[in-house]
């Protein structure tokens, strides 16, 4: 049975509001500004099975956590992962988990992902409790450890699953491993920063996805769903925006219709 917990959830966007403005001291203002942010949907896949080592025990407020924390991360590239929808959900074929869970090949991993549940328009991310890595990303969908465990380095973040999931985010978005510590795609580690050069090839693959739209454009079609009395559908696009860790008229006017929309 699939549960669904469909944008926008009231907690969320809490929680991303909060981590992202604590973000601020990563963003760069003379780069990133309201024109340049991307933002990325994404739907969350809890998988479930009878077998303990495949189901993730995550619940909807640790996605709701997890994407908070990985978003104060990708903020100093101008990119905002937005949740879409959590789905929790058996995991497909799941006998060919007991048959490869040692395997040092990870294709096997997408074979666990429901048929009906991945429309093209979503960047997905599956949580499961046991695999070989933390994480792994494929073009299908990315897939992380809900027992990932981390090197702390100094100045890298407070918990594993925020950074594993914004790396495999980051192979997603064009960008290769790393030898430095403090750096996002670092492998094991706490450390989550990007150099000015994976920021301009993040910034450019993501925006080379059908799915990834600027916040302008966004901002214009809520407001036009707005003045049409579509408000639900410009609801969820402004909350999408106000989230955005700016205090520029753009953000403050969808904070504004965010909140007006919720009165009615």
């Amino acid at each position: 049975m699939k549960v669904f917990f469909n944008w926008p959830n009231p907690l969320f966007l809490k929680a991303l509001l909060l981590g992202l403005c604590l973000a601020n001291q990563a963003l760069s203002a003379e780069s990133i500004t309201f024109e340049k942010y991307l933002v990325i949907p994404v739907r969350v896949h809890l998988l479930q099975s009878s077998e303990p080592k495949l189901a993730t025990t995550l619940t909807n407020a640790d996605i709701t956590r997890v994407f908070a924390k990985a978003n104060k991360v990708w903020a100093q590239a101008g990119v905002v992962l937005t949740v879409d929808s959590i789905i929790a959900e058996p995991a497909a074929k799941q006998e060919v988990f007991a048959k490869n869970i040692g395997s040092q090949r990870l294709d096997w991993l997408l074979q666990l992902r429901p048929e009906d549940s991945r429309p093209t328009n979503f960047f997905h991310v599956y949580y499961v409790k046991t695999m070989p890595p933390n994480g792994v990303y494929f073009p299908g969908g990315i897939f992380v450890k809900d027992s990932a465990s981390l090197r702390k380095v100094e100045g890298g973040i407070d918990e594993p699953l925020p950074r594993v999931t914004s790396h495999e985010f980051g192979h997603a978005l064009g960008l290769p491993h790393r030898q430095n510590v403090t750096n996002l795609m670092a492998s094991g580690t706490t450390g989550f920063s990007l150099s000015d050069d994976e920021i301009k090839t993040a910034r450019k693959t993501a925006a080379a996805y059908p799915s990834v739209t600027n916040a302008p454009t966004l901002l214009k079609r809520a407001d036009q769903l707005f003045k049409a009395g579509k408000i639900a559908e410009a609801q969820s696009i402004y909350l999408m925006l106000a989230v955005i860790p700016l205090d520029v008229p753009e953000t403050r006017h969808a904070r504004k219709q965010s909140a007006t929309s919720l009165k009615r």
